[in-house]
């Protein structure tokens, strides 16, 4: 059990973003209504930045 726990927890797309949450939570000192709405916003930014991706790959590369 403790060896299945540890494979979870290194994971890298396991920690990346509870360590991001919690520097947000840090930097808006716990308002969760706040940290809604950053993460909220980098959400959509990633959103945006994918579908440019996408969109690139298939028109630019055609």
């Amino acid at each position: 059990m403790p060896a299945l726990i540890q494979n979870q927890l290194y994971r890298p797309a396991v920690i990346l973003p509870m360590v991001a949450l919690m520097q947000v939570m840090v930097s808006q000192d716990f308002n969760l209504g706040q940290v809604g709405w950053v993460v909220a916003a980098r959400g959509a930014q990633a959103a945006l930045q994918r579908s440019r991706e996408l969109i690139c790959a298939v028109h630019c590369h055609a």
